[in-house]
């Protein structure tokens, strides 16, 4: 996958992240489905699940060099990220198009009980509670990094669900 950069004027990166999250996207998901329709273009299951893995790949190393700095708001935000696009391929593979928070929930109970490891739940929560540090920073550093931990184990064990 060609991986693209777009730099847009802070007001328009600020709008994209609320309408974003409004809409149960994250910001550079939200800016590939409007190039798709503005483009009249539609991505095959497989593509969709490529774009989904390759955003997911790219949230973790992002997260990871965020945590080095120091920026553990940002890398919160970046490993829910990179959890909820690991969701969304597995997903996106069994043809379902997982858009608002409720139904990403509702599948992470899907695959743990299909994979019989509940988990899969509790760690979902992990990477929720980061989320919710993006908006509220209240999470200590160390409680950041003991987070992110269980994220990596996580995606990991995503990785090899079909």
């Amino acid at each position: 996958m060609v991986t693209v950069s777009i730099i847009l004027p802070q007001k328009f990166g600020k709008k994209l992240r609320e309408k974003a999250e409004e809409a149960g996207y994250l910001p550079e998901e939200l800016a590939f489905e409007f190039l798709c329709k503005s483009l009249n273009e539609e991505l095959d299951p497989e593509e969709l699940v490529e774009h989904y893995q390759s955003l997911s790949d790219k949230y973790l190393r992002e997260a990871k060099e965020l945590m080095k700095k120091g920026d553990i708001v940002q890398a919160s935000e970046k490993f829910w990220g990179a959890s909820a696009l690991a969701v969304k391929r597995i997903g996106a593979k069994r043809g379902l198009k997982l858009e608002k928070h409720g139904s990403l929930w509702a599948f992470v109970d899907t695959l743990a009980k299909e994979n019989r490891d509940k988990e899969i739940v509790i760690s979902f929560h992990v990477a929720n509670g980061l989320h919710k540090n993006f908006f509220e920073n209240e999470m200590p550093k160390e409680a950041v990094e003991v987070s992110a931990e269980d994220i990596e184990k996580l995606i990991d064990k995503l990785r090899r669900i079909s």
